[in-house]
């Protein structure tokens, strides 16, 4: 009988699961390296909801679900992790890292998985497997392509688009230790058959969501990506890529044509160190095809897609000066698309490249409260999709073991919300508004740091009135972190 392709991959698939699985029986462990890490963070918060005047937003409804929103909090948060790493014979190496996460004296929900030690990584490494030039990776592992802009952690996909918080034993889901990929990679060096020019092939295949086992519904992300390093005086680098999701949709009042989504993004990312000191950045990436399941809980899977999205920087460190102080800036875009009123454009991958503590983690008024900082004004959307951020940033070093790093951004929306004034009538509004976050970070040893971030988020127009004209959510949202972390 004729094999299909798929069989055909699913062939290939089967036998390198037995051949991975057969490797426990004939590994000899050469050396183990075991270390870890804990944190604790205390946390600060103030009106995150931008709405200081409504204590506990829906707190009694689906958007406060176990974690409502205050006015004003005060919390502490622990990360705990510890790392098994051992080398075994023939090329073979394995990675364990356990990891507790949660806020203290956590009774979110009666969660009494706060308690539980989860696995964080786990993954094992083939080098030199067949041949030489390649090596696999399979298990839960973190994949980062470039600066993560695109594909660099499993934040978004965990918390926003699956049915349950995947990170229920802490309020501050942006810090979860749970960020890695449970996936393949291969990785192929062909600078043997490119005139040793340093060429990597990079392949994954990520399961990002099951769903229901006994159904084709899941969510898949498979992508390569073919980079290169320049042997030249700007240390310069350049990659293309090419992803697609794939989410196969069962058939919901959202979805009632049950049409699979097929996000394809290609991009090509470019780096450079011009002169000493100097670095120069640039992302390019396009998407098509069809609509996955939209975060926002607005538009349906199957609809067409289309959208672009950007990020081009540049600083400089002058290593001469006097507390060695480093200025830059940068833009980040990400297309909107308008359906009436401003709905996601861009289809967030998996980013990993986050540079603000509060705008790119507020979420629209649709989105379970559970899930990152959702705001009150109706028509505003998430801060990874439907955005301008300009910014520019600095840093310096007032001492020997302390940096402080200062960022300043303005966040605009490229297709407007639609507000009601009653005075003049319908009309649109793009100004988000600005933000500005410090971080200190202080070296006590080489095994113990001590952080500070606080990021104050000023809204914009867009936030100063609702589709009654009633003022909305508009005040300031203020974030203090303190932490200390040790390392052994």
């Amino acid at each position: 009988m004729k094999a299909t392709l798929r069989s055909a991959v699913l062939l290939g698939i089967a036998a390198l699961g037995m051949g991975v699985a057969s490797l426990p029986a004939f590994a000899e462990v050469q050396n183990v390296k075991v270390s870890g890490d804990v944190t604790v963070r205390a946390f600060h918060r103030e009106c995150l909801d931008l709405n200081c005047g409504d204590d506990n937003l829906g707190s009694t409804g689906a958007l406060g679900a176990g974690k409502p929103l205050e006015s004003e909090d005060d919390f502490f948060m622990h990360t705990i992790g510890v790392n098994v790493a051992a080398d075994l014979t023939e090329n073979v190496s394995a990675f364990i890292r356990l990891a507790n996460e949660r806020d203290w004296d956590s009774t979110i929900g009666g969660n009494a998985a706060s308690q539980d030690v989860d696995l964080s990584q786990g993954y094992i490494t083939l080098k030199e497997l067949f041949y030489s030039p390649l090596t696999l990776r399979v298990g839960t592992q973190p994949i980062v392509w470039g600066r993560g802009f695109v594909l660099g952690s499993n934040l978004l996909p965990t918390i926003l688009g699956r049915p349950n918080d995947a990170n229920a034993s802490i309020t501050a889901n942006e810090f979860t230790d749970f960020t890695s990929f449970d996936a393949l990679r291969a990785t192929l060096d062909l600078s043997g058959v490119t005139g040793n020019l340093p060429v990597t092939l990079d392949a994954v295949y990520i399961k990002l969501d099951e769903n229901t086992t006994t159904a084709a519904d899941d969510v898949n992300l498979m992508g390569v990506n073919l980079g290169t390093r320049f042997d030249d005086t700007m240390n310069s680098e350049l990659e293309t890529y090419y992803l697609n999701k794939r989410d196969k949709v069962a058939t919901s009042a959202l979805d009632p044509d049950g049409r699979d989504g097929s996000v394809n993004t290609i991009g090509l990312r470019g780096s450079a160190r011009p002169v000493e000191g100097s670095s120069v950045w640039g992302e390019l990436a396009y998407q098509f095809g069809r609509r996955a399941t939209d975060f926002e809980a607005i538009l349906p899977s199957g609809d067409s897609q289309q959208a672009w999205a950007a990020n081009f920087g540049a600083d400089m460190t002058f290593t001469d000066v006097a507390m060695t102080p480093k200025v830059g800036a940068e833009w980040k875009f990400f297309s909107g698309k308008d359906v009436d009123t401003a709905v996601m454009g861009w289809h967030p991958i998996a980013p990993g490249y986050f540079t603000t503590a509060l705008r790119e983690f507020q979420t629209r008024s649709t989105i379970a409260a559970t899930r990152f900082y959702p705001n009150t004004q109706a028509g505003v959307t998430s801060g990874q999709t439907n955005q301008h951020e300009l910014a520019v940033f600095g840093s310096f070093k007032p001492i020997e073991d302390l940096t402080v790093n200062q960022r300043l951004s303005w966040f605009v929306l490229p297709v407007g919300a639609r507000l009601v004034d009653t005075t003049s009538g319908p009309h649109r509004e793009s100004f988000l508004g600005t933000e500005w976050d410090t971080m200190l970070t202080y070296d006590y040893t080489d095994d113990v740091q001590f952080g500070l971030i606080y990021g104050l988020f000023l809204p914009g127009s867009v936030y100063r009135e609702d589709a009654v004209g009633v003022a909305a959510g508009d005040d300031t949202a203020q974030e203090l972190i303190t932490s200390v972390s040790v390392k052994f």
